[in-house]
């Protein structure tokens, strides 16, 4: 089906808050004359659960692969307690996959 990173961006976004996560979409894209800011690997969701947990999501489309960065700051987040998950479609539906069950 291809959904657009712009939609699993969405849906990810939606269906955490539902569940009473706070998370911010991170833009990082150069526009114009300004240059995007925020070092490399970090994800293009972050906020906090209802505990105060670190949460970042990355959202990838099929075929995406994740960089060495994104790979070393998300087992960085994941080991000092924070919940990471990578969006992604699965089988034409949006999924949440986490980090943990991630296979490299």
């Amino acid at each position: 089906m291809d959904i657009s990173a712009n939609d699993l961006t969405k849906w990810a976004k939606k269906n955490l808050e539902l569940i009473g996560w706070r998370l911010n979409r991170v833009n990082n894209i150069p526009f114009g004359k300004r240059k995007g800011t925020i070092q490399k690997g970090w994800a293009d969701l972050q906020g906090y659960t209802e505990k105060g947990t670190y949460v970042a999501v990355e959202i990838k489309k099929i075929g995406d692969k994740l960089s060495p960065e994104q790979r070393e700051r998300f087992k960085d987040i994941y080991e000092c307690g924070g919940i990471v998950y990578i969006c992604t479609e699965i089988e034409n539906k949006p999924a949440l996959v986490e980090w943990s069950k991630m296979k490299f």
